[in-house]
């Protein structure tokens, strides 16, 4: 029994030491990374500083370039919805003046929404999509940073906050306008009518007059000088059916001079399904 025991403890220790022998060098490779990754310095991803619109002319040539929107705390606007639905009322109204909308159609609302947004330059930040994970500024953190920047060059300004309201029509059209928070005036809208439609389907010369009437709009609604300049059409080939070429894409650039001579620049697009300013 004795030479029993003995043997059983020559095997244990034998599996143990050849046991450590295989574990070791694992062991001792993992210390090593440790110790080599602790002295690694990591810098800090700190969220790109965020200037704002001090004017509506800054929003205005923010929101002609790609920009995309994140959700603003409502505290952060000394505005109301209802507000800013009064605003657009008024608008409406006035884009059917200078015949921006068409005057002969229907527009009955049957609904509305408001929304306090975050317009932010588009960058290396900006989602590409749904699957990429990016880190975005967070609009709150934004408005505690929030400093007077009227110093800043037009080029330095990278957010707005603006408000975003939806009309939808009895017809089943509907609006988006876009309006400057500070000034509460409106500094982009899309329009999904039968206009867009019927003015595609015209041709160019009424394309051409329908810009005027955007610039005329502009001139008065800014007070500042207006010109409508013609950019290019996108037409569709030629079909057994069709006799002609389609316009499905007109750009124009609708500039505005401010006192200082400084142009600003807003897009006009026009296609079968919207309307499109800025």
């Amino acid at each position: 029994m004795k030479k029993f025991f003995i043997t059983c403890l020559y095997l244990s220790l034998t599996v143990a030491v050849c046991t450590a022998g295989f574990l070791l060098p694992s062991m001792l490779n993992d210390y090593q990374d440790r110790l080599i990754f602790a002295k690694i310095e990591h810098t800090a991803i700190e969220p790109p500083e965020l200037t704002y619109s001090s004017s509506l002319f800054d929003t205005l040539r923010l929101l002609s370039k790609d920009h995309y929107f994140v959700e603003y705390p409502s505290a952060g606007s000394s505005r109301t919805g209802e507000e800013i639905y009064a605003a657009a009322c008024r608008l409406l109204k006035q884009l059917t003046e200078y015949g921006v909308l068409s005057p002969d159609s229907a527009y009955d609302i049957t609904n509305y929404t408001t929304a306090l947004q975050l317009a932010i330059v588009s960058d290396s930040t900006q989602p590409s999509d749904s699957s990429t994970d990016h880190t975005l500024p967070s609009a709150v953190d934004a408005q505690k940073a929030k400093k007077d920047h009227s110093g800043k060059s037009a080029a330095d300004i990278t957010t707005a906050v603006v408000w975003s309201c939806g009309i939808y029509f009895n017809s089943g059209y509907w609006i988006n306008i876009w309006f400057d928070d500070k000034s509460g005036k409106a500094v982009a809208g899309s329009m999904f009518t039968e206009q867009a439609q019927i003015l595609t389907s015209s041709g160019s010369q009424e394309l051409d007059v329908y810009a005027d009437a955007v610039a005329a709009f502009a001139e008065h609604y800014y007070e500042l000088p207006a010109a409508a300049l013609k950019q290019s059409f996108v037409h569709t080939y030629n079909t057994l059916f069709e006799k002609k070429d389609s316009i499905i894409e007109a750009y124009y650039t609708i500039q505005l001079k401010e006192e200082t001579g400084t142009s600003i620049e807003l897009p006009l697009k026009i296609r079968p399904e919207c309307i499109i300013i800025n």
